[in-house]
């Protein structure tokens, strides 16, 4: 009998369960957080801007501002980031975009936390959440109506209609570190290859602070928003394009007020996980709205010293291997892993909506038999326990059938608590019937529906030989 047949009729029962049970757990009482914005590296101090930089700075400064989210207790900043003025309505307020993760806790936790916007003249006015965009990182922000009659207006900045060719001059302005406002200079070096949703790369400096600021052209006009930078490089920036912004904003002038915004997160978290799996069942669907381009993730099956074991291919994958000998020649073990390029930012510590494989195998030199056996029980890696996102693990196994071979299959669940419908997914199957090699293979989903990781679940073990 196929392994895929066999482990679903052993294990469906008990991971239904699993899932029934989890369902509700989401519910539980929460532990106590601290929320910051997404850490990036600090990158190599910039040269001096060149006079148009300057130019461009003088005219554009006044439209933007330092982001800052402030737990309400304390009365103290959580984290900051900054954001662009993009449409002034007097008395009624002022829009702004910036990062999802510069807010992502006031997001999550509205009632603990309070948002101020702190302009290049030292206007300090409060700020609430509009919109949000957890899967391109953006959120649409308005400050609150002014006590003042009429307000004091607000600079904005122009969005641009035009598209940028590879080695165009792009600048990025933000406050990085509460150093003060400052522009970075820097090439458009064009969208990222290797990502489900388009980003811009940029050769120039982003460092922390600068996160939600804009990236303009050289008429002043945004082509972009600061989000990201490399840890383990120099000068490589990452921008998300305008348009995205654009369609949020789009979507926010006649948005009805929010008071909670978990539901949302988690429906754009579920939206994701769904365009993930069709791109992993069909490599030729076709893009859904939104702006995600052909670009390809699969299963399929390589060879690891012989032996066939399921891995990952196309654009959006990538991975490694290694080999070394261990106890002085006395075993050897094979690593290959396989992931998902892309995961989507949650809070703090928490991305989702991403997959890995991995694969260990050992193979007997001159180990005693019980002390090879062991070593091969040593090689799970299941994450397991309890934390403030995430329900403890729930898990069933039994013996399946890869081909010729034995192997003892498990599959654990996790519920996430804020988010319904999302869980952690893992498959874990180690062989049991050779005491001279020993296969062990592991499947992680993190953040997807419970069908969805069940299909690919599936596919898998289709693939254990």
């Amino acid at each position: 009998m196929p392994a895929h047949s066999f482990v679903l009729k052993a294990l469906r029962p008990a991971i239904l369960c699993l899932a029934v049970s989890l369902s509700l757990a989401h519910a539980s009482t929460e532990q106590a957080e601290t929320a910051a914005s997404t850490p990036v590296a600090v990158a190599p101090v910039a040269a001096e801007p060149s006079s148009s930089a300057q130019a461009l700075f003088s005219r554009t400064k006044d439209g933007i501002v330092q982001v800052r989210v402030l737990l309400s207790s304390a009365n103290e900043q959580s984290s900051l980031g900054s954001g662009f003025l993009v449409r002034d309505d007097g008395d009624q307020g002022a829009w702004v975009v910036t990062n999802y993760h510069v807010i992502s806790a006031l997001a999550i936790h509205p009632q603990r936390y309070r948002m101020e916007l702190r302009g290049t003249n030292q206007r300090v006015v409060e700020a609430e959440l509009v919109a949000i965009d957890v899967i391109h990182d953006l959120a649409v922000l308005r400050t609150k109506p002014s006590v003042q009659s009429p307000a004091p207006a607000w600079p904005v900045l122009t969005l641009s209609d035009q598209s940028l060719v590879q080695g165009s001059p792009v600048f990025s302005l933000g406050n990085p570190l509460e150093l003060g406002f400052l522009i970075s200079e820097g090439i458009y070096n064009g969208s990222v290859e290797t990502r489900l949703y388009e980003q811009m790369l940029f050769s120039g400096s982003i460092n922390s602070g600068m996160s939600g600021g804009p990236a303009i052209d050289q008429r002043g006009h945004v082509v972009g928003v600061n989000v990201a930078t490399r840890r383990d490089g120099q000068q490589l920036s990452f921008l998300v394009p305008v348009h995205y912004a654009k369609s949020l904003l789009e979507r926010s002038w006649a948005a009805p007020p929010q008071v909670e915004w978990r539901s949302q997160i988690a429906r754009q978290l579920l939206e994701h996980q769904q365009f993930v799996t069709q791109k992993m069942l069909d490599q030729q669907a076709p893009p859904v709205a939104g702006g995600q381009r052909n670009q390809t993730a699969g299963f399929s099956a390589q060879s690891l010293v012989g032996r066939s074991v399921p891995t990952l291919h196309g654009t959006l994958t990538r991975c490694w291997a290694q080999g070394r000998d261990g106890e002085r020649l006395r075993y050897s073990r094979d690593q290959l892993n396989c992931s998902l390029r892309e995961d989507v930012f949650v809070r703090d510590s928490l991305y989702t909506g991403t997959l890995e494989i991995e694969h260990n195998l050992l193979r007997n030199e001159q180990l005693a038999t019980p002390q090879f056996l062991a070593l091969g029980n040593g090689m799970g890696y299941m994450r397991s326990g309890q934390t403030g996102e995430l329900t403890p693990n729930r898990c069933t196994d039994a013996y399946i059938q890869g081909g010729e071979r034995t192997y003892r299959a498990a599959i654990c669940v996790r519920a996430y608590r804020k988010f319904p419908g999302l869980y952690d997914y893992t498959v874990q199957a180690t062989q049991v019937d050779d005491a001279r090699e020993r296969l062990s293979s592991q499947l992680s989903l993190r953040g997807f529906s419970f069908d969805n990781a069940q299909q690919l679940g599936q596919l898998f073990l289709e693939r254990l030989r």
